[in-house]
């Protein structure tokens, strides 16, 4: 194994979760943790060796890794993250201080892990070591041997029994909560918030952020209770941290494009700061509400580091997929919205930032997501012109023509495609200046898309 393609080919021998989320069960057995604790012992426990925040959703979770990462390597900080899924390769998911991992260094770890994996097998049931803790192994121990300060640790899946979920982190946080992975996590909002806030560990604080209204009834009396029964303080994202002020960055031709927002937030005690957010959308505002909660909560822990320095760190994050232009004529925007709540987040971004402009929306969607949910929401947008359905680029994806056949009671004049390639002509074929072609409903879109564009 001396390349990136042969370390990627052989990880596809192991049982990927990731591609089987309609097949898989859900439970103790098959997410064994006991097992996989084991399996670190073995490696000497690399995950203790740093501090930690680690955090769960729905919604949210790896853009506020994101800005973590940002703020915190700001500081001077030496800053691991890892997150999932990738866009395009492996490497994407460890980075350090913004650097993805190098591909020599990813494939010697996964050439060590394989070994210590061949031997580790034969004790444990059918169906370890998966590539997901494979991956998050090689995290823990590619941050230990580069002697970080922090690791920013996102859950793959749920959290009550993800892989990550060994760790004994100084924070645990948890974000938007909404219905995803129903066949898996529970079919109501407190089945998912007792999934997600399985990450909750003794005496450790928990930041929640802001929930939708409606849903503070079921999330949080699972979420007090949780932190009631492991003696951790509970902090709400909103009252520890107030939005003031909240201006849309405007730039291009005529103030036609947005970059960015730029927020004044009163923090109680510790005064107003001011951050310059790059990424879009009301959502992001919530997530950056969550992540100034978090490094407040940090700085209170006397941890050592530039509180203001964090704050301006911010404005330095980089997280792809999320509401991003990746063509201006004509104009492209390409989003990973993949549940309901992440495309209300999507429709309510485009409505305020570009409320002139007619939207062509290109939905492809992985089987096992709530399909008429998203589409529901998109269909909401009061300057829709069309939605055309494609089967993402993924085993698990929908062939446009069922996908188009479940969203017909939202929106029945849906449009199909037979590839994303032929999903991107059709709407070529369609647009119109002062227009914009919008590509949602899974981040297995993002880097297929971005690939076309640039051969075109």
């Amino acid at each position: 194994m001396k390349t990136y393609s042969e370390a990627a080919a052989y990880l596809e021998k192991f049982i990927n979760y990731e591609k089987q989320l309609d097949k898989i069960v859900y439970n103790e057995r098959q997410f064994n943790l006991e097992g996989f604790r084991e399996f670190l012992k073995n490696l000497s426990n690399p995950q203790d060796h740093y501090r930690c925040l680690h955090i769960a959703g729905t919604k949210g979770k790896g853009s506020v890794a994101a800005m973590l990462e940002a703020a915190l390597v700001k500081t001077r900080l030496c800053v691991g993250l890892y997150t999932s899924p990738h866009l395009d390769t492996y490497l994407e998911r460890f980075r350090i201080n913004g650097v993805e991992i190098p591909e020599r260094k990813f494939v010697s770890y996964i050439e060590k892990l394989v070994q210590l994996h061949e031997t580790s097998l034969k004790t444990l049931p059918q169906g370890y070591r998966t590539v997901f803790e494979i991956l998050t192994a090689a995290a823990f121990l590619y941050f230990k041997d580069e002697k970080i300060d922090l690791a920013v640790l996102e859950t793959g899946l749920g959290g009550r029994l993800d892989s990550t979920n060994v760790v004994h982190p100084m924070l645990s946080i948890i974000t938007s909560l909404g219905l995803e992975h129903t066949n898996l996590l529970g079919g109501t909002l407190a089945e998912i918030a007792r999934e997600k806030g399985g990450i909750i560990k003794r005496n450790v604080p928990v930041i929640l952020s802001r929930q939708e209204k409606d849903k503070w009834p079921e999330i949080l009396p699972v979420i007090t209770e949780l932190c009631k029964k492991n003696n951790a303080p509970l902090l709400r994202a909103e009252e520890e941290v107030r939005l003031v002020k909240h201006v849309l960055i405007r730039n291009g031709d005529n103030g036609r494009l947005v970059s960015g927002q730029r927020l004044l937030f009163q923090l109680g005690n510790n005064g107003n700061c001011e951050v310059v957010l790059p990424l879009l959308g009301r959502h992001q505002i919530e997530n950056c509400r969550t992540v100034l909660a978090a490094l407040k909560e940090m700085k209170e822990m006397e941890m050592d580091f530039d509180f203001r320095e964090a704050v301006r760190g911010i404005s330095e994050t980089r997280w792809p997929g999320r509401i991003e232009a990746v063509s201006i004529n004509p104009f492209i925007v390409l989003d990973g919205a993949h549940c309901p709540i992440s495309a209300k987040a999507l429709r309510l971004t485009l409505e305020e930032c570009f409320p002139s402009l007619p939207r062509i929306y290109l939905l492809g969607i992985l089987r096992g997501k709530d399909s008429l949910g998203i589409a529901g929401e998109i269909a909401k947008d009061p300057r829709i012109s069309r939605i055309i359905a494609f089967p993402p680029p993924s085993p698990r994806g929908i062939p446009g023509d069922e996908l188009a056949n479940t969203i017909r009671p939202v929106f029945p004049d849906v449009e199909t495609a037979s590839c994303y390639e032929d999903a991107l002509e059709k709407s070529l074929a369609q647009y119109r200046e002062e227009s914009m072609i919008v590509v949602a409903g899974s981040l297995y879109n993002v880097h297929p898309f971005k690939k076309l564009l640039l051969k075109k």
